[in-house]
């Protein structure tokens, strides 16, 4: 390392172990933390964003403000709402129940939710349900859900505002994205483990994978090192407190950081959370999500069971992404070339340019 980079780095205060084989150079490094600081001084970036390969960190960094009254400060180890990045846990919990001979991805829903209304969702199967292809529609847009939010703390709860809602459309026939087929998903975890389904997550996912900061945390309660979201408001920065649930569920809105969501990859990829063979059925593309954009260098997303998969000059990566009012975060996790990128903000639409310009660097043709 010269002298020159190796001062930046010091100075911008990195935590950084390159490893020997790293495709992502130490010039590289620096043009990243150059546009993470440049977009955290235009205040369009606040939070944290970790890159490894492997079990090694190659940079981590926090800016920007966890709590703008107090001007406390994000650090690595500080937890954000993950908004719809914690469907990957669901979809991990479902497949462990398969790897165990509880379920099969065919099962239909009612099998194991048989006090759903059958007319409606007679033929939705747990693959329609982890697809979006089932037509289930999104709950936030239920005129029963502002009711609840301020109250609702288990899957039961967000499970009833639908029961009365019609499919948008026939289950298999088409991708909509329905945050209340991953509540439904949740519930099915509920039925078959026989606990909650935070416990579950907590035991089966987080415990093993030594997520220690990860857990959907009770917004009406205080707890340390926590980021506040801030949406965008008439062009100020407006806390979010009175937007969001009071409690995450099945379909998004747990708190994590970018340390644990590291974790969260060494363990799907070392086999800790699921089989090999598991692993590629819920990460591999199932239907198209978005549609490949040449003129923007935009590839194809396709999306999977919990998972959404991109192939980029040959390069796979998957993983998933979450948004909410003050709330964006995303996880790309390269299998082949072992690199896990982590981003994580409390400013919405805020995680983007970053991720885009590290893919960019990931995926350069060689």
């Amino acid at each position: 390392m010269n002298k020159t980079i190796s001062k930046f780095l010091s100075t911008a205060l990195l935590s950084i172990s390159l490893a020997s084989n790293a495709q992502i150079n130490e010039k590289q490094i620096a043009e990243i933390n150059n546009l993470v600081e440049d977009l955290s001084k235009k205040d369009a970036y606040s939070g944290t964003i970790l890159i490894a390969k492997g079990d090694k960190v190659i940079y981590q960094k926090a800016v920007g403000l966890a709590n703008k009254e107090q001007k406390t400060k994000n650090n690595i180890d500080t937890k954000f709402n993950v908004g719809s990045m914690n469907k990957m846990f669901t979809s991990v919990a479902i497949a462990q129940l398969v790897e165990k001979n509880k379920l099969n991805f065919s099962d239909k829903v009612i099998k194991h939710l048989p006090n759903l209304p059958a007319k409606v969702f007679g033929d939705i199967t747990i693959e329609h349900l982890l697809t979006h292809s089932a037509g289930t529609g999104d709950f936030f847009e239920f005129p029963k859900f502002e009711s609840i939010v301020d109250t609702a703390k288990t899957i039961a709860t967000y499970v009833n505002i639908g029961l009365g809602e019609p499919l948008l459309f026939k289950a298999g026939t088409k991708f909509q994205y329905s945050n209340y087929g991953f509540i439904l998903l949740g519930a099915v975890v509920e039925s078959i483990s026989k606990m909650n389904y935070f416990e579950y997550v907590k035991q089966n996912i987080c415990a093993v994978a030594d997520m220690k900061n990860t857990d959907f945390y009770e917004r009406d309660k205080v707890h340390e090192n926590f980021a506040i979201g801030y949406m965008d408001s008439h062009n100020k920065r407006e806390a979010n407190t009175k937007m969001m649930e009071v409690k995450g569920n099945s379909a998004g809105g747990g708190y994590s950081t970018a340390i644990d969501f590291h974790k969260f990859s060494i363990a799907l990829l070392s086999g800790k959370l699921l089989s090999k063979k598991m692993l590629e059925t819920v990460t591999k593309g199932k239907i198209v999500m978005l549609p490949a954009i040449k003129e923007r260098n935009l590839p194809e997303v396709k999306y999977a069971y919990g998972f959404g998969e991109i192939y980029k000059n040959e390069i796979r990566m998957f993983g998933h992404t979450g948004g909410a009012p003050g709330v964006d975060g995303q996880l790309e996790i390269y299998p082949d070339l072992g690199y896990t990128v982590v981003t994580l903000s409390n400013y919405e639409r805020a995680t983007m340019p970053i991720m885009r310009f590290i893919q960019e660097i990931i995926t350069q043709k060689r």
